[in-house]
């Protein structure tokens, strides 16, 4: 199939990207760096998905949502949710899509977050919904967002590396963990090439964090 997927030049979207390759997947891939890939069947397009021009890429058959930013300024709100808006229009509304699926964040359903992040993250959620309806009904495509908590990303060095601030999210954390970013890449995997029939759904994979502790730890 032919899967596109935004932010693939580090974390989830780089490990998404090669998980879908070694599947035997036709892969493309926007970020604003270069690529971190070097595969026959992997497309890159150096872009910044709220404000640059989007390259034409036919017959998208899978469409994962990956890009965003953690700012904690106005930037969350362009990037994260406008510029998601902005992908899913361009690529997901055609006849052959089967799959749509937006990273969004676990503090979109507890609100422990930067409020701008938050927003951003709740409002993924709620366009999700939308985008479900007119995908199901038009399209026969799922269409779903995965609401993960901690994930081993440069985005979340800054803790991982204070050991106080660790100690402090792991006292939080029921499974006394965080998820790699290939346990991640496994649900996305799973959410779009594998799931038929589950759609309109933001799912929580958090490791309990959202049921058993609202602490959010960043400084």
């Amino acid at each position: 199939m032919n899967v596109l997927i935004t932010g693939t030049s580090s974390g989830m979207g780089l490990e998404s990207a090669r998980l879908f390759l070694e599947k035997g997947h036709r892969v493309f891939g926007i970020d604003q760096n270069e690529s971190a890939i070097l595969h026959e069947s992997y497309t890159h397009f150096v872009a910044d998905i709220s404000s640059s021009p989007l390259p034409e890429i036919p017959n998208v058959e899978i469409l994962v949502n990956n890009a965003g930013i953690q700012s904690a300024s106005e930037k969350d709100i362009r990037v994260n949710l406008l510029g998601t808006m902005r992908v899913t229009e361009f690529y997901a509304f055609q006849k052959s899509i089967r799959s749509v699926l937006f990273n969004a964040s676990v503090s979109a359903l507890n609100g422990n977050e930067f409020a701008h992040y938050v927003a951003s993250k709740a409002g993924v959620v709620g366009y999700m919904k939308h985008c479900a309806i007119k995908l199901a009904n038009e399209f026969r495509a799922t269409c779903n967002a995965i609401c993960f908590g901690g994930v081993k990303t440069e985005l979340n060095r800054a803790v991982m590396e204070n050991p106080i601030l660790w100690k402090k999210i792991m006292n939080v954390t029921p499974l006394k963990r965080w998820a790699s970013a290939r346990e991640a890449a496994e649900w996305i995997y799973f959410l779009t090439a594998v799931n038929t029939f589950c759609t309109g759904q933001a799912i929580d994979v958090s490791g309990g964090e959202r049921n058993c502790a609202d602490l959010f730890v960043w400084e």
